[in-house]
């Protein structure tokens, strides 16, 4: 695939990297909400389907290959209700220390509108 075709497509609201699924299903995974669980296994299924084509010279492992993401806008709510009630109690990951969950909240919201259309 080339580098444009490529670029275009990670950009879309629908496309979530391996690391940010990951990172999201764990947060579901300690979730006190009962349909959590149930977004947790559709991004789970999703991690099974073939990832994104990468351009001959991408670098990076398999926590950059991109995903399309088939949670439902109701799901996207809950997961986004989910990572706000976790930033509020400041309930970071190792991974995600570091960076906050500010990332995970913006593209919530962005596949939210996306989804709306």
């Amino acid at each position: 695939m080339e580098w444009q075709t490529y670029k275009r497509l990670c950009d879309q609201p629908d496309y979530w990297s391996a690391w940010m699924i990951d990172q999201c299903c764990e947060l579901l995974q300690f979730s006190d909400v009962p349909e959590a669980t149930a977004v947790a296994m559709t991004l789970r299924a999703d991690l099974r389907k073939p990832f994104l084509p990468q351009p001959p010279d991408h670098f990076g492992d398999a926590r950059t290959q991109m995903y399309q993401v088939t949670i439902t806008l109701e799901q996207c709510q809950l997961l986004l209700g989910v990572i706000e009630q976790a930033a509020r109690q400041k309930a970071f990951s190792q991974n995600t220390q570091s960076r906050g969950l500010s990332g995970f909240a913006q593209a919530c919201e962005e596949l939210i509108r996306w989804r709306a259309e």
